[in-house]
């Protein structure tokens, strides 16, 4: 076969079978090269999947840690409200209540400056046996050696200006050992006004 372009003539010795081996090794040279190719693509292509998918995972771990530190501040940021909240609520409590201790210290009645006021208003020969509050009222059983001196000791009382009215309502004579007293019980309602 000559080469008519270059001036140079090519002979071929190969026998025409080594020819055809050769032609179809190299068809199988290229098919093998081809299959490798595909291969090599292929293991790329996995490399490329697993390394993506492990960014992904990455990816989502990190974001999985920052959700649990969002929910652990959350709860913390939520305990801490709660207590806030407790907070106030005992101190508004506890406001209120000071309120009402303020408000009845000054309902507060000084009530051994009025009993001491009471006794220092009996004069000699009349004497307390005892004293019950009740609805703004007080009731007074006492005795007596005189008549006289029970209604002194009324007209005593009512210049203390603790009561707004003040009852007789009972009196009895007594004799003991041959001695004559007398028991009464006066009720002796309160002037609020002074209830301090």
């Amino acid at each position: 076969m000559k080469d008519k372009s270059r001036g140079k003539t090519r002979i071929n010795l190969l026998p025409t079978k080594d020819k055809e081996r050769i032609a179809k090794n190299r068809k199988r040279l290229a098919v093998l090269s081809l299959i490798i190719a595909y291969i090599i693509f292929i293991f790329l292509i996995d490399i490329a999947s697993i390394i993506k998918n492990n960014n992904k995972r990455n990816y989502v771990s990190r974001l999985n840690n920052q959700l649990s530190l969002i929910k652990t501040k959350n709860m913390l940021n939520e305990t801490l409200e709660s207590a806030i909240n407790k907070r106030k609520t005992l101190l508004t409590s506890i406001r209120k209540k000071i309120v009402i201790i303020d408000g009845l210290k000054e309902l507060r009645t000084a009530w051994n400056e009025k009993i001491s006021d009471m006794v220092e208003a009996s004069p000699e020969g009349v004497w307390m046996d005892g004293l019950l509050l009740q609805n703004n009222a007080i009731m007074i059983d006492g005795n007596s050696i005189s008549l006289n001196d029970i209604s002194i000791y009324i007209d005593r009382l009512k210049k203390t200006g603790l009561f707004v009215k003040i009852n007789l309502n009972a009196v009895n004579r007594k004799i003991v050992e041959g001695n004559t007293f007398y028991s009464f019980n006066l009720r002796a309602v309160l002037d609020l006004s002074k209830n301090k």
